[in-house]
């Protein structure tokens, strides 16, 4: 089991403190009983290889830059706020340090979770999917990126105006 993230546990100590003192409301929880500020949002929302998943490139190595649902990683599915705090001092996490996500503050860890570095059930048929939306969304922004990512041709390095602007005063 993975220790607490300090930060987070502090946070909550300080809210408690408050709330006993009658200075703050009662603690927001989700489902699990867990501060919604801390578990409100999933480990891949702040993943810096979520834009990966989106076009549907996957790693097939460790090492590499691109999303590691593929290689066992449980950041979609997992809330936590690791990918965005870091693990001390804003640095680390799994995801964050070039690991995959083993979902370490879901109910039933490690159990549910065994052997870590198993594709997510699910994760083939989500992937797929997902593979076949990002080659079309990859084909769209190469269109677009084609036609936006040159000079205008009205920008040259002679003297005249071309643009169609006519200043009445130099």
């Amino acid at each position: 089991m993975c220790p607490v993230q300090p930060d987070n546990f502090m946070e909550t100590v300080l809210y408690l403190l408050y709330q006993v003192a009658g200075l703050a409301p009662m603690i927001p929880l989700d489902k699990q009983l867990r501060p919604t500020w801390l578990f409100g949002k999933t480990v891949h929302e702040g993943c810096d290889r979520g834009s990966y998943y989106e076009q549907g490139d996957f790693a097939s190595e460790y090492g590499s830059s691109k999303c590691l649902v593929k290689l066992g990683c449980w950041g979609l599915v997992v809330d936590c706020n690791v990918t965005e705090r870091g693990w001390m001092r804003g640095i680390g996490g799994c995801p964050n340090v070039g690991g995959i996500c083993i979902g370490c503050t879901i109910p039933g860890f490690p159990d549910k979770f065994m052997p870590f570095m198993d594709e997510p059930p699910g994760a083939r048929v989500s992937t797929n999917t997902i593979k076949a939306y990002g080659r079309v969304i990859r084909t769209l922004r190469s269109l677009t990126n084609s036609n936006v990512n040159r000079e205008p041709k009205w920008r040259h390095s002679r003297p005249e105006l071309t643009t169609g602007y006519h200043p009445t005063t130099y």
